[in-house]
């Protein structure tokens, strides 16, 4: 960046004084977040010229000693580094590959590049592989150099791949005026993050910055997308289409609607920090599918807080729709702390990954290990909120071949040194044998020795310094917690309890031992059937409405009536009709309109209006609508179950056309009815 680059070095590695990044981020008119991203690249350079990076800690910028060189040298160094390294020069090749068009020749990207020919030549071979994992094709053609073939999708994303794991791009390629451009991009994302009511997080902001400049820049060498004209569908294509014209004016050059169309797709497969209730394509069947899920996996864990955390529900639903987005596309969001996942949440990932193949199985995509850590996280936040943290001393076992003696000493060393429970102390082939059947939290040892993913410290016989710290860092990770489940496993295996006191042990042993779950001391989320909440009162057959409010207003009134919403619910849900109105239509023919629980709900409730006449809700596909069905709700997912039973008989082509042909709602109940026995 031309500016605030040179600025915010001048300001923290050249001074003594502390910022804030507030502070930068308010002198330089930019989000904390862009001074983030700067300082990220910051870091990146001054790693790579060999220099201490910059310290960010709870908002604080601290440089210990102040740099007296400059910026320009801080740069040329950098880049020179950046030629220097085989990963990084590799990047840069791809780059000019796939920003020169059709053709390039090994002269011109010697040239640009400044490095030798046998160098470049060695490149290209790895590269080439590289292009065919991708579906690329590099192709030599005699007198001409080499040609790139290949799906235009395709060869931009390698592109957005590539500049994003490289972090100088910019500030090398870069002259004053594009610098400019990259802020007017960023502010023109912000504007329609903003208007979608989406905050991303600052990973995905800047994947999506670089999106916008990889489209432009293949615009500019007369690349895009041959794909043709269609509706636009999502909330984003919707949003980028309409913002066309201004798209245009940023980039100085026509942009396709499948440019646009592009972009949409790349938002919507970005990860989210914040999203308001805004539907989308899909919504029906991702509330469906996540209330699956969680049943799924906690059936496979047992955690019963899962069937009743609104936190988790929510904050699944959010993460699914870019999950499920990037998954039709191949791509996954890496998560940096897998391992830790890994190693800390090891049997609820399992849970996890199991309970994910519903998501997979409806939604027919493949979820990557990475996108299933983060499902996790999800998960291990409810156990987190859900349980005390009881802490016993954790138990571990020696492994020891060299004797009684020093294995004694070594056991006196530890209990002196740290509060653990030592079980034993065991030769190599009698520890295997007793681990059969026990599980300690983790294994000391002074020889070599692994079993199962049960954590093993080697250490000396005499317990160096290092050891200890060795061992002081595996009990600071271990939470030793007490879990509800752990103690009625052991319980189970001596003592036959009767199915009907189980509840009332497990909640009293929860009580006294002070890790009650929040799900034992209320009431769970009870989801009543269908039948048990739609009556004729309740629909209304072959009603004349003349417009697509009147139909809406019809089905709220059904449910005013009833007493299951108030009156302002009504108003609330011909509002989010004209918000959202193309998803309301979820099928051929068939609309949900709805609103928030908050809005003027009363209980659960669903309606169902069939209409004299179809009227047209705006959808391009799903018009006309010939039912409209009103749903009313008091949280996210005590309505699930009824829901579902009613969506599998609106999936039902022959059902959905013998209640629009029904007379009266006796007939249409009847039908439903049918179902459900």
């Amino acid at each position: 960046m031309e500016n605030r680059l040179p600025n915010i070095f001048l300001l923290v590695c050249q001074n003594k004084r502390e910022f804030t990044v507030r502070e930068l981020a308010l002198q330089m008119a930019v989000s904390t977040r862009t001074i983030y991203s700067d300082i990220k690249k910051l870091n990146e350079m001054l790693e790579a010229a060999g220099y201490p990076v910059i310290n960010a800690d709870k908002g604080k910028l601290i440089y210990e000693e102040p740099l007296i060189i400059e910026f320009e040298e801080l740069i040329g160094s950098t880049s020179n580094f950046v030629l220097s390294n085989q990963r990084f020069r590799r990047l840069r090749v791809i780059e000019s590959i796939l920003l020169s068009g059709d053709h390039f020749t090994v002269e011109d990207l010697v040239k640009e590049l400044d490095i030798s020919r046998n160098t470049l030549l060695g490149d290209l071979k790895e590269i080439k592989e590289i292009f065919r994992f991708h579906t690329i094709g590099m192709e030599a053609l005699p007198f001409k150099g080499y040609q790139i073939t290949g799906n235009e999708r395709s060869i931009r994303n390698l592109l957005i791949l590539t500049i994003s794991e490289d972090p100088l791009f910019f500030e090398d390629k870069l002259e004053k005026r594009n610098s400019q451009f990259l802020y007017s991009c960023e502010a023109f994302l912000d504007d329609v993050a903003k208007r979608l009511n989406v905050e991303l997080s600052d990973v995905s902001f800047q994947r999506m910055l670089v999106t916008v400049w990889v489209t432009y820049a293949r615009l500019s060498i007369g690349k895009w997308f041959p794909e043709g004209p269609r509706e636009p569908l999502t909330r984003e294509e919707i949003t980028f289409v309409e913002r066309k014209k201004e798209l245009e004016e940023l980039f100085g050059k026509e942009v396709p609607v499948d440019d646009c169309f592009y972009l949409a797709n790349k938002l919507g497969e970005a990860s989210v920090v914040k999203y308001e209730e805004l539907l989308s394509e899909k919504w029906l069947p991702f509330h469906l599918v996540t209330n699956e899920f969680i049943e799924a996996v906690e059936k496979e864990y047992g955690f019963e807080a899962f069937l009743t955390d609104s936190k988790l529900y929510e904050g699944l639903l959010n993460h699914l729709r870019p999950a499920y987005k990037r998954a039709l596309s191949s791509e996954w969001a890496e998560n940096p702390l897998l391992q830790y996942v890994l190693d800390h949440f090891s049997r609820l990932n399992k849970a996890v990954e199991k309970g994910a193949k519903v998501l997979e199985d409806k939604l027919k995509v493949t979820f990557h290990e990475h996108e299933i850590s983060y499902f996790t996280l999800f998960f291990a936040s409810v156990i987190e909120r859900n349980e005390k943290q009881v802490r016993r001393t954790p138990n571990v076992i020696i492994v020891c071949n060299a004797g009684i003696s020093t294995s004694e000493i070594l056991k006196s060393r530890l209990q002196s040194i740290f509060h653990v429970n030592i079980l034993g102390t065991f030769g190599v082939r009698n520890a295997a044998l007793w681990l059969k059947e026990h599980y300690p939290d983790f294994i000391i040892s002074t020889v070599p020795f692994r079993f199962r993913d049960i954590p093993v410290i080697k250490v000396t016989p005499y317990l160096s310094d290092y050891d200890i710290k060795e061992i002081q860092n595996q009990l600071s990770f271990l939470t030793a917690r007490i879990h509800i489940s752990d103690v009625m496993n052991i319980i189970h295996k001596y003592v036959k309890v009767e199915e009907d006191q189980l509840p009332h042990l497990k909640n009293e042993l929860s009580i006294y031992l002070g890790i009650t779950e929040k799900s034992q001391l209320k009431k769970g989320i009870y989801q009543p059937m269908l039948k048990e909440i739609l009556t004729t009162e309740l629909i209304s057959a072959k009603f004349e409405a003349t417009s697509r409010d009147e139909a809406v207003t019809e089905s709220g009134r059904l449910l005013v009536h009833k007493g299951l919403a108030e009156e302002a619910y009504i108003r609330a849900m011909i509002k989010n009709v004209e918000v959202n109105g193309t998803y309301i239509v979820i099928a051929p023919g068939i609309a949900m309109p709805h609103a928030r629980p908050e809005e003027g709900a009363l209980d659960i409730g669903l309606s169902i209006v069939t209409l004299k006449e179809p009227i047209p809700f705006g959808h391009p596909k799903n018009d006309p609508v010939k039912i409209v069905v009103g749903l009313c709700a008091i949280d996210h997912q005590s309505h699930l179950k009824a829901l579902t039973e009613l969506a599998d008989i609106l999936m039902d082509e022959n059902k959905v056309e013998r209640l629009i042909m029904a007379e009266n709602a006796e007939q249409i109940l009847d039908i439903i009815k049918e179902e459900s026995l």
